[in-house]
């Protein structure tokens, strides 16, 4: 048994891995930097440390309701890496059995799914969503 995260990012709901969280906190507004990546919306800060928020169109062509969006969630794609992924809601925690578990054709960011009350939702890949440049990128912040 795994437990997921279930967020909504505009009409898309997404699970992420309780496992590859840090922490969920509130937007209190994103930073946009000059001359940052496409997949940068900007940065916020937590407990004292820099933290890119992804632009969610471009990495997992997802758009937010609103850009005032409520939650900013905390994950760590790599060990010692903390990124923000700006939703729209926090469903909430599930427990989904590993044969509710599949993955998928799409060879990206969202290479699974889990089925979850009869209803299929994508399941995000920590290691899959930034390139090795993209974390050293980060690691300069």
């Amino acid at each position: 048994m795994e437990s997921f995260l279930i967020v909504r990012i505009g009409s898309n709901k997404l699970g992420i891995k309780v496992k590859d969280i840090h922490f969920i906190v509130r937007n209190n507004g994103i930073v946009p930097l000059p001359d940052m990546p496409e997949w940068m919306e900007g940065v916020i800060s937590y407990r004292d440390k820099v933290v890119p928020v992804l632009n969610n169109k471009e990495r997992l062509n997802l758009k937010n309701s609103n850009e005032n969006s409520k939650r900013i969630v905390l994950c760590t794609p790599k060990k010692d890496t903390l990124i923000g992924i700006n939703v729209d809601q926090s469903i909430g925690i599930f427990k989904v059995e590993q044969d509710n578990v599949k993955k998928s054709k799409n060879k990206g960011a969202l290479d699974s799914t889990i089925n979850l009350k009869k209803e299929i939702i994508p399941v995000l890949n920590m290691e899959k969503l930034l390139t090795g440049e993209q974390i050293e990128f980060i690691k300069k912040l």
